[in-house]
């Protein structure tokens, strides 16, 4: 599957960063280090479209490593019956 990457206002998103790393108490929620920090949205924008980008809700704060390991977790799983419909949909199109 294919996913466009979307481009957040870089003024927005470092404020949601700041306060999304602040709520955290600038640790990763997954291991607790408290380097290498980076902000993640918890369900992928590629997923779910139509949640606020920009949502401190919807974020969390993750260390590289766990970043990392979580959007290879989110790449590598089944599809949803939406998304093997949808797939099936768009290879009919074509």
């Amino acid at each position: 599957m294919t996913h466009r990457r979307l481009v957040l206002d870089r003024r927005r998103w470092a404020a949601t960063r700041r306060a999304v790393f602040a709520r955290d108490g600038h640790r990763c929620r997954s291991c607790g280090r408290a380097g290498r920090l980076e902000c993640d949205h918890v369900e992928p924008l590629w997923r779910t479209p139509d949640q606020d980008p920009y949502s401190i809700e919807g974020c969390q704060t993750l260390c590289r490593g766990c970043h990392v390991a979580k959007s290879a977790a989110e790449r590598r799983r089944e599809p949803t019956a939406g998304e093997r419909a949808w797939r099936d949909l768009v290879a009919e199109l074509r």
